[in-house]
């Protein structure tokens, strides 16, 4: 490693938040990130009171689905799904949830 390698290095520093964006950009990081934060995500949009009667979350090829204990929170689900979509992909950061699935 010679005298300009140093330098180079010196001069090419970047924010970690940065790398970390072009790192989560590239698709095969990004395919398994995304769908990973969905359960978080779930809990954060429709907050503790529905999250503790939540059964099971997962996703796949574009749907969430999600197992309820309460039939009576299911049906109210059920009537704000859009919206719920839409909060969880805003949540994510990416559009990758198309529709929501309440059992």
């Amino acid at each position: 490693m010679g005298y300009r390698d140093r330098d180079f290095r010196k001069n090419s520093v970047q924010p970690l938040q940065e790398i970390l964006k072009e790192i989560m950009g590239q698709p095969a990081i990004s395919k398994g990130i995304y769908p990973s934060r969905i359960p978080g995500a779930w809990k954060a949009v429709v907050g503790p009171s529905v999250a503790r009667v939540t059964k099971n979350v997962y996703f796949r090829h574009g749907v969430v689905y999600v197992t309820l204990h309460s039939s009576i929170i299911r049906s109210e689900l059920m009537m704000h799904r859009d919206k719920i979509i839409i909060q969880l992909n805003n949540h994510i950061g990416r559009p990758l949830i198309k529709d929501l699935v309440l059992r």
